[in-house]
């Protein structure tokens, strides 16, 4: 009978989500493919993070070694989520009940670089950090086509006096923001697949299409079977906050306010542009999303500069030296600025992803905000500012 007891016992602990022998010790293994070279060479390093959400803390570094491994030890008193930062190019997260080894790609060596700009496989005998790095790599992937279309937009707006069928019916079926949509779908269906394992508080706290009430229900579902996640008491409360935070940043609202240096140390604020239509551009040197956006809005700017139409670039670079050389490159005509602190202007606008856009009516009211570059933006110019 005891024995049956064990069996049984131990099938149920196999069926439950997250139930495992969680080790005191979890060894973290990794490989980086490519190195930064030497004028990043200070960024070779990987920064352990413990946290699911935007407040997580460092709570440790080490450096990667020439043959780009590194490793780390990381104490464990109860599971929960931790994130790696890997050369300030690449993030992951992982589970914290067993070990792990983690390949990066690294460096970004193609011509137009952006964050996280490859998969980052992370292999461990955790469910909840498998389930993690599954949807981490439905999120490359739909990356991957989101670029896809980008470009094809950029083509199809560039020839629309040649073929404006293949215009209309890009700029109509909405492909990006359904690429989305189905991505946010199908990670439902894998979180609920898994059993609402603990470690889908990482995917709730990094959704990109940020579902409020959906977010708030598996929050709750969570902390119904574990009263003490800390991960999710966190996240709960960094939701309540970025809600309140939406209502200030909803059509009609004024912007909030941004006095930031521009190359010469001069301070320009956005409330100067009041009197004009401006687009408040948030982007880096380091996305490749951003980069690809400027020769179109260089064609916006000419087109409408002079009937009151103005552009104001932020970035939101952490490397000051990084964001001059993208400046040189690029040639932008309107005025740059760059935050001295990218986290929290981020989460001041809710940035979750770059570049993102706000299109800013003559009172400096919000008219439209834009998650990459959207074809919607050529049409207000047109209707605000006339063809």
């Amino acid at each position: 009978m005891n024995r049956r007891l064990t069996i049984a016992a131990l099938l149920l602990a196999a069926a439950i989500p997250g139930f495992a022998q969680v080790k005191k010790t979890i060894n973290i293994s990794g490989k980086v493919q490519i190195l930064n070279p030497e004028p990043l060479k200070k960024y070779n390093m990987v920064w352990l993070k413990k946290g699911a959400g935007a407040s997580a803390k460092t709570v440790d570094s080490v450096a990667v070694k020439p043959d780009g491994s590194f490793s780390f030890k990381l104490p464990v008193s109860k599971p929960g989520v931790y994130q790696l930062d890997i050369l300030k190019w690449q993030t992951t997260a992982f589970w914290a009940d067993q070990d792990l080894t983690v390949l990066a790609r690294g460096y970004d060596t193609s011509k137009y670089q952006r964050k996280n700009s490859g998969f980052v496989e992370v292999t461990s005998k955790s469910p909840g950090t498998r389930l993690i790095n599954m949807a981490m790599y439905d999120r490359y992937l739909d990356e991957i086509v989101k670029d896809d279309l980008l470009d094809e937009g950029f083509a199809a707006q560039k020839n629309r006096q040649a073929d404006t069928a293949w215009y209309t019916y890009y700029r109509k079926q909405m492909l990006y923001r359904k690429v989305e949509e189905l991505g946010d779908a199908r990670e439902r269906k894998l979180i609920a697949a898994t059993g609402d394992h603990p470690a889908s508080v990482y995917l709730l706290a990094t959704s990109a299409k940020k579902d409020g009430n959906y977010i708030l229900g598996q929050l709750d579902k969570l902390l119904a079977a574990d009263p003490t996640l800390e991960d999710a008491i966190i996240v709960r409360k960094e939701l309540a906050e970025r809600i309140a935070q939406e209502r200030k940043l909803q059509k009609g609202s004024v912007a909030p306010e941004i006095a930031y240096k521009n190359p010469e140390g001069k301070v320009t604020s956005l409330s100067s542009y009041k009197g004009k239509y401006v687009l408040v551009d948030f982007w880096a040197s380091w996305c490749g999303p951003c980069r690809k956006s400027i020769p179109r809005l260089k064609e916006l700017y000419g087109m409408y500069n002079a009937k009151g139409f103005d552009i104001l670039s932020i970035s939101v670079d952490k490397d000051s030296d990084a964001w001059r050389r993208a400046m040189a490159e690029e040639q932008m005509p309107w005025s740059q600025v760059i935050s001295p602190n990218s986290n929290k202007t981020l989460s001041d606008f809710m940035i979750q992803g770059i570049p993102t856009m706000f299109l800013l009516d003559r009172d400096g009211k919000i008219v439209e905000r834009f998650t990459g570059y959207s074809s919607r933006l050529d049409e207000l110019l047109k209707e605000k500012m006339g063809a």
